[in-house]
């Protein structure tokens, strides 16, 4: 009976949940659609250009280093002159055209330049589209982080897997000029059906003053739980980029997969990935942020640990399954805490500032890893991808879970009765 009444309660959230959310997470959806298709592209690019594993890796650090220009001034326009529905818009229009771009370039410098550019549209995405979330759903705001955080998991299973069967007809090439076609269209949909109606009115912010501003950022500075925090959301971004860059080279140029095969292994951690992802979101909210989060963490990194002894088994698959869950369900938990901690006039700018700290934490993740893979071998960067985040959870612990909001930074005028 029990177990009859949460299923009864689950429904009701999603009954009581509007489309707003849905909308927003359909667009989530397509800015990851374009970085999923490219990780399984890699390893052909790869053997056309006949790369290293560390001038791959390479490929994957200047896009996390150019993000770091996108991430805090987005952030600051979020909250200061709340257009967030144009930046999903354009967000969602930009994110083919690097990777297009890419697809016309047959020299590594010319790779490297549209590498630089091509998370723009992802970057900017976040910080409109969760601190609308988490001003509108105050008191689900794991469970909305959580559900916009399964449209990642959405794209980046299909696409693999639909890419995978493409490769076996389509060059890579052809592939990324056709991904150039979901965001425009999806973009579309949002600003036609979404923005330009009643509910963006309801989602949007007061702009804040610069003063203003400045003072939220120091409060935020001065909090040393959220520092931590970006410590752990750092290492986490660490492991998942390395897992991104390495795991289909590992599948293909090492375990002798087909594109196909290669594709649907690494759907089986995104699937996996969008069923643990609301689950730990909603637990979340109601049993507190750091016992799921230290569960999630603990269990990637052994997973992690013993991945590499199965080879291509179907205790392989189960490791990949049980890799995905726990690493992408830690994902909304992590972002809720840090929209709880933080003034909620400032929720862009939490964002793009902890969007910032991933890219720079992950953009030493595909580097550090091909240089252990050159000279160590494979396996030995997936063993330092366990220890990053095993290292997080020691920063988990030491974090306080504050149950009251954080206070304002301007406050509310009274009601006149």
């Amino acid at each position: 009976m029990a177990r009859v009444e949460q299923l009864r309660e689950k429904w009701r959230e999603l009954r009581e949940t509007d489309s707003l959310l849905w909308l927003i997470t359909l667009g989530h959806t397509f800015t990851h659609w374009c970085p999923a298709t490219f990780y399984l592209l890699l390893p052909f690019l790869v053997r056309e250009l006949d790369l290293t594993y560390s001038q791959a890796g390479f490929l994957i650090t200047i896009r996390a280093v150019a993000n770091l220009a996108v991430n805090i001034p987005s952030g600051i326009i979020v909250d200061m002159i709340g257009r967030r529905g144009l930046l999903m818009a354009l967000a969602l229009a930009w994110t083919g055209i690097p990777y297009f771009m890419v697809g016309l370039s047959y020299s590594y410098f010319w790779v490297v330049l549209f590498m630089a550019f091509v998370g723009v549209g992802n970057y900017l995405w976040h910080p409109a589209a969760m601190s609308t979330l988490s001003e509108k759903y105050p008191g689900r705001r794991g469970f909305a982080i959580a559900i916009h955080a399964i449209g990642p998991n959405i794209g980046e299973s299909i696409a693999p897997l639909l890419v995978g069967v493409l490769l076996l007809f389509l060059s890579w090439r052809t592939v990324l000029f056709v991904n150039l076609v979901p965001g425009i269209v999806i973009a579309f949909i949002l600003w036609k059906f979404l923005f330009g109606r009643l509910e963006p009115r309801a989602a949007a912010s007061r702009g804040l003053s610069f003063q203003d501003y400045l003072t939220g950022i120091k409060k935020a500075a001065q909090n040393p739980s959220i520092l931590l925090l970006v410590f752990v959301a750092g290492m986490r971004s660490m492991t998942q980029q390395g897992l991104h860059t390495f795991l289909p080279i590992y599948l293909t140029n090492h375990l002798g997969l087909s594109s196909a095969l290669a594709g649907l292994y690494l759907s089986i951690t995104q699937t996996a990935g969008m069923i643990g992802t609301p689950i730990a979101g909603t637990i979340s909210d109601r049993s507190g942020r750091k016992r799921v989060l230290t569960a999630g963490l603990l269990s990637t990194s052994v997973v992690l640990f013993v991945l590499a002894y199965f080879q291509a088994t179907w205790l392989f698959i189960t490791a990949l399954a049980f890799l995905g869950f726990f690493l992408y369900a830690v994902r909304p938990v992590i972002w809720a805490w840090v929209l709880d901690l933080g003034p909620k006039e400032l929720g862009g700018s939490m964002v793009s500032f902890f969007s910032g700290s991933q890219s720079l934490f992950s953009s030493l993740s595909p580097v550090i890893c091909g240089f252990i893979a050159d000279r160590w071998g494979i396996l030995a960067a997936f063993y330092f991808l366990a220890g990053t985040v095993f290292l997080a959870n020691f920063a988990v612990l030491a974090i306080r879970e504050e149950k009251k909001p954080a206070p304002a930074i301007v406050e509310e005028p009274a009601e006149v009765s």
